[in-house]
C-alpha cells in the first residue's frame, strides 16, 4: 500500500523508531537550524556548538528505539540536544580547571546544575581574555582534552613551549577569572585570595 502525502511524517517516524538512517535524516533537516541554535546558546562558541548538535544526532540515532511515533520529534530531539550540552558543560573541563584555579578538590561541585553551568561560561568567559598564545594552550589542553604531543602537532610548536604556555597561562587565567567574577572563587567554596 504507498503511503500518502498526509502519513509521510508518521511513516518517517516509524522508519526511524526501527532505525532507518534516512529516515532520521528526512525528519531532522528542517530541525537542523533550531538544533544548532540551542547548542549555540547553552555552549556560547560556535565550535563547540557545532560538536554538540553533531554529538546529539548521533545520541538520537542511538537511542531511536526509545523514540515514540506518536509523539513530536522536535520537543524530544531539543531534550537530547539540552543533556548533552549539560553533560559536555559539566566535564572534565571544568572540574580540571575549578581544581586549578581554585584549590578545588576533585570531589567538590558546585550545588547545582546551574551554579556549575554559570561557573563554567565565566570562566570560559574569561579564557577569551587571555593573550592568543595561552588562550589557544588552555582551550586545546582543557577543552579539548589534547595532549601536549596533539597539541604541537596542530599548531606547529614545541612541546616545551606549549607546557610552557599551559604552566603560565593557568595563572593568567585565575587573575582574569578573580577580577571579572570575583563571585567565583566563592562559588568553588573558597575565599577569594588578596
Amino acid at each position: 500500500m504507498p503511503v500518502r502525502p498526509a502519513d509521510a511524517p508518521l511513516a518517517l517516524q516509524h522508519a526511524f523508531r526501527a532505525g532507518d538512517p534516512e529516515a532520521f535524516g528526512a525528519l531532522v533537516r528542517p530541525l537542523l537550524g533550531d538544533l544548532y541554535t540551542v547548542c549555540l546558546r547553552m555552549m556560547s562558541n560556535p565550535v563547540d556548538a557545532e560538536d554538540a548538535a553533531q554529538e546529539t544526532l548521533c545520541r538520537a540515532m542511538d537511542a531511536a528505539r526509545r523514540y515514540d511515533p506518536g509523539r513530536p520529534l522536535r520537543p524530544w530531539l531539543m531534550t537530547i540536544a539540552l543533556n548533552t550540552c549539560r553533560s559536555r558543560l559539566r566535564t572534565v573541563w571544568f572540574r580540571r580547571v575549578g581544581r586549578l584555579l581554585f584549590d578545588q578538590p576533585d570531589d567538590r561541585t558546585p550545588e547545582s546544575a546551574s551554579e556549575a553551568l554559570e561557573a563554567d561560561q565565566k570562566v570560559r568567559a574569561a579564557l577569551t581574555k587571555l593573550p592568543v598564545i595561552h588562550r589557544e594552550a588552555l582551550s586545546l589542553f582543557y577543552l579539548k582534552d589534547m595532549t601536549y604531543a596533539e597539541m604541537a602537532e596542530v599548531t606547529g610548536v614545541s612541546i616545551p613551549a606549549m607546557k610552557q604556555r599551559v604552566r603560565r597561562g593557568l595563572p593568567l587565567l585565575k587573575d582574569t577569572v578573580e577580577k571579572m567574577y570575583p563571585d567565583l572563587a566563592d562559588l568553588a567554596g573558597h575565599e577569594r585570595r588578596t
